[in-house]
């Protein structure tokens, strides 16, 4: 997804259709697809939504599980509308 494309306050869910791990540490968010590294991190649950919450201080920043976190700007390929059928 763009971000240009995303609305504040929107809610969005992380891809499931390839495996994926998704990380939180020290208030960063990082979704990462695949094997190696991260395999033994936590995995994304079928509900895994986050909420954009625009920029602050130069990062974008999202609510996932209840933290509001900066993500990475990679993370954003992994990111897709509610609505949108990828499972």
């Amino acid at each position: 997804m763009k971000v240009s494309e995303l609305k504040i306050g929107e809610l969005y869910k992380i891809r499931s259709d390839r495996k994926t791990h998704v990380i939180v540490t020290r208030g960063m968010l990082d979704i990462h697809i695949g094997y190696g590294h991260f395999e033994g991190e936590a995995k994304i649950r079928p509900l895994d939504h986050l909420v954009y919450l625009g920029r602050h201080a130069g990062s974008r920043r999202v609510m996932y599980r209840g933290q509001k976190v900066i993500i990475y700007p990679n993370a954003w390929r992994h990111i897709v509308p509610l609505d949108e059928d990828i499972s």
